[in-house]
C-alpha cells in the first residue's frame, strides 16, 4: 500500500468513528431514563460492579447504591430528565451530563463505560438544582 492510500483510510476512520460513537447517544439517554424510572433496587443492574458514587451524603459503592435504593420511598411522579449531553471518550467510555425535575431537582453527571456489549454506569455525581 501506499502512503496515499493508508493516509485516505485514516481519514475515513477519522470521520466515520464519531458518528459510530453518536448512535450510542440515544441508546445511553434512554438507558438513563430507564435506570431513573426503575422501582427501588431494580436499577442496580444498570450500575457496574466498582461503580463510584458522589452526592451531598458523600462517597458511594455499589453495596451502599444498593442499599439506598432499596430503602428509598416509591416516587411520587415520574422521572422527568432532560437537558442531555453525552460525550465519548472512547468508542466504550461516555460521560453524560443531565438535568432532573423530579423526583427532587438535580444536576446529574455519570461515566458509561461498555463490557461486553452492556453498558453501565461507572461513576456517577449529582447535585442539587439552586432554587
Amino acid at each position: 500500500m501506499n502512503i496515499k492510500t493508508i493516509a485516505g483510510a485514516v481519514i475515513c476512520l477519522l470521520m466515520i468513528m464519531p458518528t459510530a460513537y453518536a448512535g450510542d447517544s440515544d441508546a445511553l439517554i434512554q438507558l438513563d431514563k430507564d435506570w431513573g424510572s426503575a422501582p427501588g433496587s431494580d436499577g442496580t443492574h444498570f450500575l457496574s460492579d466498582d461503580i463510584m458514587a458522589l452526592d451531598s451524603t458523600g462517597v458511594a459503592g455499589k453495596a451502599e447504591m444498593v442499599e439506598a435504593a432499596a430503602s428509598a420511598d416509591a416516587p411520587t411522579g415520574p422521572y422527568v430528565a432532560g437537558d442531555y449531553k453525552v460525550h465519548f471518550l472512547s468508542h466504550d467510555i461516555a460521560v453524560m451530563v443531565h438535568s432532573a425535575e423530579s423526583p427532587d431537582r438535580h444536576w446529574s453527571m455519570h461515566v458509561w463505560q461498555k463490557k461486553d456489549d452492556k453498558w453501565q454506569v461507572a461513576a456517577t455525581a449529582s447535585i442539587p438544582i439552586a432554587e
